[in-house]
């Protein structure tokens, strides 16, 4: 009986020092040039008594000592990491830690969320054109809304404008946002995607989220200019209400088999990333089709064209920057229905 407690006291008190102790590394992202060397900082946010050595990894990317020795009293220390060769990610994590406590040779800590992920760059000059870059296709795509606008303000009329364009945009863009807020803000899909994708960062970012709800709130604008303006005796066509209505019925669908738990909510969200992604590849030719039985663009903004295809194309180029700098170009050959998807937008 006493071994068994004894047993038991010992699991319970892993258990309890596992929880209560743990290593939180900082930054938890890091970018490197070549040859170059920053520092990362560890700390163990709770009290410990004897000093304790956390292990690395090796890897062949990156430079860092054999160990680092953190004290009780600063419960902190930090280590120069040198990146060693290009590479598009690699981790530098705690493999293993001791405790200089001559009760417990191991530190008893939770090691399994300690790492960092690092990206070896070739060179920071590139890395600023990728930043550059982003913000000005994120520009570009967030201001191609407002030509149409203002250009129908400026006339009173929507007359030139084609409804099946608006529909859809209208149907894309909520899908859209949806599926950014959902990954963004939703703590049950994060939980979901990192089962499904260990250690790898959630896709979406705050200012796709921004950029999402934005592009939604000035497409249901350029829609309610349709009801005040003139229109003359324009309206959705049945083709785009097929489609729209068969687009609701498979959100609406696969919203209902999640509540079921039939399908996975990562499976719930890309059937929204498809509804966005259906929409692209169509939206455009209701309204070419339509200046081409007119034979005539008035009406219809050309600065959302260009404002449109320049963000196309830096985005093309940040992706063709990305892949230089950490010479891995797997995102254009590894995945070519996206590259094309890409440059079907333009």
């Amino acid at each position: 009986m006493i071994l068994i407690i004894s047993i038991i006291s010992s699991v319970i008190f892993y258990l309890v020092q596992a929880g209560r102790h743990d290593i939180q590394p900082d930054p938890v992202e890091l970018t490197l040039q070549v040859g170059h060397s920053k520092s990362i900082q560890f700390t163990i946010t709770q009290q410990i008594t004897y000093p304790i050595r956390l292990y690395f990894n090796e890897t062949d990317y990156l430079g860092v000592p054999p160990y680092l020795e953190i004290k009780p009293g600063t419960r902190k220390g930090s280590i120069n990491v040198t990146g060693l060769a290009i590479v598009n990610l690699a981790f530098l994590e705690v493999a293993n830690c001791t405790s200089m406590d001559p009760k417990y040779n191991s530190c008893l800590l939770n090691i399994s969320d300690a790492f960092v992920r690092i990206q070896v760059i070739e060179s920071y000059v590139i890395e600023y054109l990728v930043f550059i870059v982003g913000w000005a296709y994120f520009f570009a795509w967030s201001i191609s809304f407002y030509p149409q606008i203002f250009l129908n303000a400026k006339r009173k009329s929507v007359i030139g404008l084609n409804f099946d364009f608006l529909c859809l945009n209208v149907i894309g863009f909520s899908a859209y946002t949806l599926y950014n807020c959902l990954m963004y803000f939703s703590t049950r899909i994060q939980d979901a995607y990192e089962v499904e994708n260990p250690r790898s960062p959630i896709p979406v970012l705050l200012n796709d989220v921004v950029f999402a709800c934005h592009a939604l709130a000035a497409s249901i604008f350029t829609v309610f200019q349709c009801f005040i303006y003139e229109r003359e005796n324009q309206r959705v066509s049945l083709g785009c209400g097929f489609l729209s209505s068969s687009l609701l019925l498979f959100g609406f669908g696969a919203s209902a088999l999640a509540l079921l738990r039939t399908i996975t909510v990562l499976e719930f969200i890309t059937s929204l990333s498809m509804i966005k992604m259906i929409v692209t590849m169509c939206k455009y030719f209701p309204q070419a089709y339509f200046n081409y039985r007119r034979k005539s663009t008035v009406g219809w903004s050309i600065g959302n064209v260009l404002l449109d295809f320049t963000g196309g194309t830096l985005d093309i180029l940040q992706m063709i920057l990305q892949a230089s700098n950490v010479n891995n170009w797997s995102a254009f050959y590894g995945n070519p229905v996206k590259v094309i998807f890409k440059l079907y937008q333009n």
